[in-house]
């Protein structure tokens, strides 16, 4: 039989069932939502789904949707870059639990996806499309939110995870999480840590036989404490400590070849954050405010046979007002309100071999208006808009209008949205200098311009099954793009607004109870992402990629996952077999890569894990010129109370 509610695709995808009143998002609205009701594709990659597929990095998180690039410059530790839905890396905004963590001392501003764990993390909410209406800079691609563990039905739940495996590896992770009167809160520390493998592929001449090692730490507290009459006091902070090694592309007699380089490390790759809030809600629970204050840190050093070569430090301090109010009286239309004030300051301290030391500081300030109303029985419409101030550039508005139709008597719904979204330039884009670079501090915001529209359905089938489609279609233009323009009269590049990207695709994505003990699931993305000036394929981004995933409970006790993903032919920067540089955009050839877990449980409280990533150890390049990881077996005990 056919039923008209409609289960959030993330959930499905993540392998969940819920009640739809208890499917709701802040990511896609800043305010608790029935995800029924947003135009907006939310995936919700669970806390649950992380342990039954072996997940243990935040790469390998992202990796398991088509559509998200995540594109790793060897093992744990090692540069990550993200591609959301064909934009570039950094188009794609990073929260931790609603926290800003795209690092300002980067060049571009981008997130580093390669420094993280998942053991501190209850689930990770990755919003596609554009949300700066919403959150400002950086969300023209989508939005990721790692929302850490915290609460619970019991008053004290420990929980230690330790495995190990191949190339040395050993991850260990032990924390807590409760409710106990007024007080609820989570605390987790984690080590993971591995000798690698040789990030340049054996095929290069100077390749040798030298591992890439990495090692990451965390430590993570959140607390939330009723106070009374409606006041809640929140808390939350987090450390994270990461190294990596890395090879050199000045290899060889002529320093140009892509070689083995032992001396290589980036020695600290580290960040420190904090917040703390006080909230108030009202008896009836229709307004919710909260006042929040907190600081971000980056920390970054690398290295070269001990001796440093680059320093970076990037501070973001902030203060927000956030609310969310449902009106009474419009019962039938449901409203559902966010708005808020949120002021930063961001500063940078660099200095690298190649670029002059710089140290500047810029703030913003920022104001937001988000509406949701029922327009009628089956039509939900939402509304969203944001006003940003920046020292560098004046003013900028972004606004979202969509819909959602639930048409009657089916399980079927259609989506519409259209919204615009921006990418401040970043501090090292403005004021950067060397002998060969000359800085622009009238650089323009990036801009983008998408609409989308989609059908998606749930489906209740006989004995308690279910299942679940989605179709989405998106088209993207992008304009004040920042390239660096080279004078060969001056021998002196600048950056300068001159860019421009087209971007469209198709994302379809599926769940079927196969039986009560067999769930499948599936995701295809089609990306075209062209340089709208040249109409060169845009680097990195696979035109086709899908993945398939299995999960079989034939026993209460055992659980086995295996999933399958493809990843296209793509564009990107080419080596030679001798290391030599071959081209700035050529094809590249796709690849297929295949994980395995089982977990066995011996009672409520304890259970073993195997995890094979890599099973048919696969050998390809992600990016090019760095060797993909090949086959890797993690072995592990789980206690949790």
């Amino acid at each position: 039989m056919f039923s008209v509610s409609i289960i959030a695709l993330g959930a499905a995808l993540a392998g969940e069932t819920a009640e739809i009143s208890d499917l709701v998002t802040v990511t896609g609205t800043r305010a608790p939502v029935a995800a029924e009701r947003l135009p907006v594709r939310i995936d919700t990659l669970s806390r649950e789904t992380i342990e039954v597929e072996g997940l243990t990095d935040l790469v390998s998180a992202l990796s398991r949707y088509p559509g998200i690039s995540a594109v790793q410059s060897g093992g744990i530790g090692a540069t990550t870059s993200v591609f959301t839905r064909g934009t570039n890396a950094k188009h794609t905004l990073v929260l931790f639990d609603g926290i800003r963590v795209n690092d300002a001392s980067t060049p571009a501003g981008q997130f580093d996806a390669g420094q993280d764990a998942l053991g501190d993390l209850d689930r990770v909410e990755i919003a596609r499309g554009p949300l700066s209406s919403l959150y400002g800079s950086d969300a023209i691609g989508g939005v990721i939110n790692l929302i850490p563990r915290r609460g619970g039905d019991s008053e004290f739940a420990p929980y230690v995870d330790l495995s190990a495996g191949s190339f040395n590896s050993i991850r260990l992770l032990a924390g807590a999480s409760g409710t106990t009167g007024a007080l609820e809160y989570g605390f987790s520390a984690e080590r993971y840590q591995s000798d690698g493998f040789n990030a340049t592929p054996a095929r290069m001449a100077l390749s040798g036989n030298e591992r890439d090692g990495g090692e990451i730490t965390t430590v993570t507290a959140t607390v939330s404490y009723a106070l009374g009459n409606g006041f809640t006091l929140s808390g939350l902070a987090r450390h994270r400590e990461s190294a990596s090694d890395f090879d050199t592309f000045s290899g060889g007699p002529g320093f140009s070849q892509r070689a083995d380089d032992r001396g290589l490390e980036i020695s600290r790759n580290d960040q420190t954050l904090w917040r703390a809030g006080l909230g108030w809600e009202s008896a009836d629970e229709r307004l919710k405010s909260t006042l929040r204050l907190g600081d971000v840190r980056n920390d970054r050093e690398s290295r070269d046979g001990g001796a440093v070569t680059d320093v970076n430090a990037a501070r973001r301090s902030f203060a927000e007002w956030l609310n969310t109010w449902q009106p009474q009286g419009f019962d039938t239309l449901q409203p559902v309100i966010a708005f808020g004030l949120h002021a930063e300051r961001d500063s940078i301290v660099t200095d690298t071999a190649f670029n002059n030391p710089l140290s500047r500081a810029e703030n913003n300030t920022g104001a937001y208006l988000n509406l949701q109303l029922l327009a009628a029985d089956a039509l939900d419409l939402s509304a969203s808009l944001r006003v940003d101030d920046f020292d560098g550039f004046g003013t900028q508005t972004n606004w979202a209008l969509g819909a959602v139709w639930s048409i009657p008597q089916t399980p079927f719904q259609l989506v519409a949205r259209y919204a615009t979204a921006f990418k401040a330039p970043t501090l090292s884009e403005r004021f950067a200098s060397s002998a060969f670079t000359t800085p622009n501090p009238g650089l323009e915001p990036e801009e983008a311009k998408t609409w989308e529209v989609g059908a998606r359905a749930s489906f209740e089938l006989e004995d308690g099954r279910s299942a679940s489609v989605s179709l989405s279609y998106f088209d993207t233009d992008i304009e004040n793009l920042i390239e660096n323009v080279f004078d060969f009269t001056t021998f002196t590049g600048t950056n300068e607004n001159v860019g421009r990207a087209r971007i469209s695709g198709v994302e379809l994505a599926g769940r079927l109870d196969i039986s009560s003990t067999l769930q499948l699931d599936a995701g295809y993305a089609y990306v075209e992402a062209t340089n709208a000036v040249t109409d060169a394929p845009l680097l990195r981004r696979p035109r086709h990629a899908w993945s398939a995933g299995l999960v079989w409970q034939p026993v209460e006790a055992l659980s086995l996952s295996a999933r399958y993903h493809n990843t296209g032919a793509r564009r990107d920067v080419t080596y030679d077999d001798d290391g030599f540089f071959v081209s700035g955009n050529a094809p590249v050839a796709g690849y297929e890569l295949v994980n395995i877990s089982g977990q066995w449980r011996f009672s409520e409280q304890l259970s073993a894990y195997v995890t094979v990533t890599n099973a048919f150890d696969t050998v390809y390049e992600q990016p090019a010129a760095f060797a993909g990881a090949p086959r890797m077996v993690m072995a592990g005990l789980r206690v949790s109370y």
